[in-house]
């Protein structure tokens, strides 16, 4: 049980240093943007670009600098780590709602919410028309999203698989636990590098179909991460190229799909890939679900022809992969969508993508163990009670707490986004809509099934309850627990 008190606190904030070290310099780089966008060279306005960028890294630093001194002597656990990125999820969205505010882009309401949607790979987005931003700000928004999602990975590495967890005894016997533990930075390193040249074939594949570079370099940027964004307010639709699609839908699969099984890939081994239970489950759950929805739409809708089939086919597809590896990219309004094909989506955005991936969700090794658990039940109801029975992976029985754990957060999981879509409701959604953005913002998918008029338009309240959403979706909700229990430890020992 991880108790924290106010020494953690210290510590928490010392590890995040490191993490506002490094932002500090990342935010500098949609500065090259601003040179290339500047036009001719004027220093006056040059400079006023600039700012936007230098502003919030002189911020990172700044804090840097503070915590860099608040060194304990205290040893560097599990839950100071879980601490720090805990609040790194909060501060970092928050100072990099600065560029978009200072660029006259968004208020701060929908600043906030842009950059949180941006840093927690989520891809709801309050800018209208993305085609009238600055470039260099459009930029910061895929940057966010790609540098979000390679965040997620580490912190699944680094925090969530801990010793004694399904996870990490699951991957350990798929990759091999000396290639996780103790070379876990090697295994970072490794990650960046095979999640560049990702984006890179990326990239490439997109310029030769015939998009721009800059919009090239924003889609993959936003496909690899499971993120979302487009500099376009059609998203993908934009483009309306069937090769396009396929390009991106197969790029959406792999950045949903664990790297510690690209790393094995890389090495040539890709056996493991088809191997991987997590991996199969995904394939069987998007070809079922692609072919249920297509035909209740195709049948229920009425049409006749060949056309029709296809033209279904193409949109069900795209958005079936789209939701279940989590990334917000869109090809046409989910609002005519009927319930049953939405309530579909809405099940895949809960279930999510691989663990150690980019993509949001509770992850599908943790949907597998609900499954068997619920197997197990029904099983002990029809067989003798002296039969025995226990739960596996890959021929490796699971520890009780660890079941307990994982029925827990997928529990909570579900309360919680409950919950969301009960306050968003009592902002005017109808409560279907409601339910989707909340599953939609907590998987961190960006997926909505509202008008464009209506997305707008929405309240305050709403917004807020959504970036929470996205926040607590993005750490898996007991980061949380832990970070809210030692603040409220110090706010007693204050009192």
């Amino acid at each position: 049980m991880l108790r924290p008190n106010i020494g953690d606190i210290r510590v928490a904030l010392y590890e995040l240093s490191s993490i506002c070290r490094v932002m500090a310099f990342i935010f500098l780089i949609p500065i090259l943007f601003s040179f290339f966008y500047a036009g001719e060279i004027n220093l006056v306005y040059l400079g006023g670009q600039v700012i936007v960028f230098v502003l919030p890294a002189l911020v990172m630093y700044l804090l840097y600098l503070v915590c860099s001194r608040l060194g304990s002597s205290e040893e560097v656990r599990r839950k100071h780590i879980i601490m720090s990125v805990a609040l790194a999820w909060l501060i970092i969205p928050f100072v990099g709602s600065i560029p978009y505010i200072m660029s006259g882009t968004l208020t701060p309401m929908d600043a906030f919410f842009e950059s949180m949607s941006g840093w927690t790979t989520t891809g709801m987005s309050m800018m209208i028309n993305p085609e009238s931003v600055r470039g260099d700000i459009v930029f910061l928004r895929s940057l966010s999203q790609w540098v979000g999602g390679i965040g997620v990975v580490a912190l699944a590495l680094v925090i969530f698989m801990r010793e004694g967890t399904v996870s990490l005894d699951y991957y350990s016997h798929e990759v091999g636990r000396q290639k996780l533990r103790p070379r876990m930075r090697d295994t970072i390193m490794e990650t960046w590098k095979i999640y560049s040249m990702y984006t890179f074939a990326c990239i490439v594949l997109l310029i030769i179909l015939g998009i721009p570079v800059f919009d090239s370099i924003n889609v993959a940027f936003a496909t690899l991460s499971t993120g979302g964004f487009t500099p376009h307010a059609e998203s993908i639709g934009y483009y309306d190229n069937l090769l396009i699609e396929l390009v991106l839908i197969f790029f959406m699969i792999v950045g949903a799909t664990s790297f510690l099984i690209h790393l094995k890939v890389f090495e040539g081994k890709y056996e493991m890939l088809l191997d991987n239970i997590e991996f199969k489950y995904m394939l069987y759950i998007l070809l079922l679900s692609f072919v249920f929805v297509s035909l209740f739409m195709f049948l229920g809708a009425g049409y006749k022809s060949v056309g029709d089939l296809f033209d279904i086919a193409r949109s069900v597809l795209f958005h079936c992969v789209a939701a279940i590896t989590c990334t917000g990219f869109g090809l046409s309004d989910l609002g005519v969508w009927t319930q049953i094909p939405q309530s579909a989506l809405m099940v895949l955005m809960y279930v999510g993508g691989v663990y150690g991936s980019t993509a949001g969700g509770i992850k599908l090794l943790r949907f597998i163990v609900v499954l068997k658990v619920l197997k197990h039940t029904f099983d002990k109801m029809t067989l003798p009670r002296s039969a025995v029975l226990r739960i596996g992976l890959n021929d490796q029985f699971l520890e009780y707490e660890e079941l307990i754990h994982i029925m827990g957060l997928c529990a909570a999981y579900v309360i919680v986004a409950l919950v969301g879509a009960l306050v968003i409701t009592s902002t005017g959604f109808e409560e279907l809509h409601a339910l989707f953005l909340s599953l939609s913002a907590m998987g961190n998918v960006g997926l909505i099934d509202v008008s464009s008029n209506v997305w707008f338009s929405m309240s305050p309240i709403c917004k807020m309850v959504l970036i929470l959403l996205m926040w607590v979706g993005r750490l898996e909700i007991f980061p949380i627990l832990i970070l809210l229990s030692s603040f409220m430890r110090w706010k007693k020992k204050k009192d």
